[in-house]
């Protein structure tokens, strides 16, 4: 199963949904297709379409899907990325309207510079041809953000509530 994920924001992203859309009647993608499109209209041919998912059925799709296709959002690329998942990051551009600029772009180059994931940001079918080859690197990341700030807090008096 391929699963598309583009998050919560209220940008339409038609133009990635057309891109795989292509790929499913080129015959390049045969498996299901289920993708929780957001506030996008558009309902492409071969596609399951679901506005929005629990967390808990987030987590049950990445699971289950052999490819993830993304959009450039951090939490679900890095979502996918400690799964292991093959994943297609496509940034939203802002010349489609699709953001208000492309700050998104420097974080898709960089992971797939690094290994971790595909950019499909500009040519989606040239990613799809590298997925069946593609191994993702794995995860990584170590996050220390809540330490650091736990210490902050303590090195300034500040202590933490009871619960």
């Amino acid at each position: 199963m391929v699963y598309i994920t583009f998050g919560t924001q209220n940008n339409d992203f038609t133009r990635c949904l057309k891109e795989v859309e292509k790929l499913i009647n080129e015959g390049l993608i045969t498996d299901k297709v289920v993708a929780q499109v957001g506030y996008t209209k558009f309902r492409p041919h071969g596609i399951e379409c679901i506005d929005f998912v629990s967390e808990t059925d987030y987590q049950k799709y990445i699971m289950e899907a052999s490819v993830v296709i993304s959009h450039a959002g951090s939490g679900a690329l890095f979502s996918a990325i400690k799964t292991g998942k093959k994943t297609i990051a496509v940034a939203r551009l802002a010349k489609y309207g699709e953001m208000a600029n492309d700050h998104q772009t420097e974080l898709v180059k960089k992971l797939a510079n690094e290994g971790y994931i595909l950019d499909g940001t500009y040519d989606m079918k040239a990613a799809w041809e590298k997925v069946s080859t593609f191994e993702p690197r794995k995860n990584d990341f170590h996050c220390e953000i809540s330490n650091r700030i736990e210490q902050l807090l303590t090195d300034w008096g500040i202590s933490k509530k009871k619960q």
